[in-house]
């Protein structure tokens, strides 16, 4: 992870492209990006760790990142994942004592604007339109991880490991699947044990609705998928 002294410009112009900045006075956005600093990462890097005292967040402009918290026995969690346009950890910006909900790890090769929090909090003063659009983003996050739970109390191991490969994989006939995480971390995350999660995928196999070719995963039969998740 390499933080840039770059010129004012560059980290003015990322910031202008996002929807978040549309009507910011120009000296606004000047002053938040003379406070903040250019961020370039590689696979693997740690950007923030879970409880680090939260005094910037990022805007992710290129590549891909994970949210995860490291479990005791030495595996992780992943929460989920952000790419061009997301942000990490802006709401830890408005906590009490302001930290870092979870670790954060580079994916891909990629870069950012790492935005430092008083200066963020200083805009969201001065600006009721970005301060509204930072309240529409926390809407929405209750509100997705209101359904996540939903979700999990509501609905079997199968539904939830269905629903994931659909929505994770997006499937199409004749093409490699790629799943984003681990089967590990796909049972972590899908709230059933691992060796749940491979039962599943070997009753699929059994059943004709995946296969495996070449160590890659298959769908051949999605609509068999949709009914499996079509509560969701």
């Amino acid at each position: 992870m390499t933080i840039v002294n770059s010129s004012q410009s560059l980290l003015v112009d990322a910031l202008r492209r996002h929807p978040w900045f549309g009507g910011v006075a120009d000296d606004a956005l000047a002053a938040l990006a003379a406070r903040s600093r250019w961020l370039r990462f590689e696979p693997g890097d740690t950007l923030f760790s879970e409880g680090q005292a939260a005094t910037s967040c990022l805007l992710v402009c290129e590549g891909s990142v994970q949210g995860l918290r490291y479990t005791a026995d030495g595996g992780d969690k992943v929460f989920g994942h952000v790419g061009p346009g997301g942000w990490l950890s802006v709401l830890a910006l408005f906590e009490a004592a302001p930290r870092h909900l979870h670790s954060v790890r580079a994916r891909t090769a990629g870069n950012g604007c790492l935005l430092q929090g008083d200066a963020f909090r200083q805009l969201c003063q001065d600006d009721a339109r970005f301060a509204c659009r930072v309240l529409s983003h926390a809407a929405n996050l209750v509100r997705h991880h209101t359904d996540q739970i939903d979700w999990l109390t509501s609905s079997s191991a199968e539904e939830r490991l269905a629903e994931y490969v659909l929505r994770a994989g997006k499937p199409q006939a004749n093409q490699p699947v790629v799943l984003p995480l681990s089967h590990s971390q796909i049972a972590v995350k899908l709230g059933m044990r691992a060796e749940t999660l491979s039962r599943i995928f070997s009753k699929w196999r059994r059943e004709g609705t995946i296969s495996d070719r070449r160590g890659e995963l298959y769908v051949l039969k999605i609509d068999s998928l949709k009914q499996l998740a079509s509560g969701f």
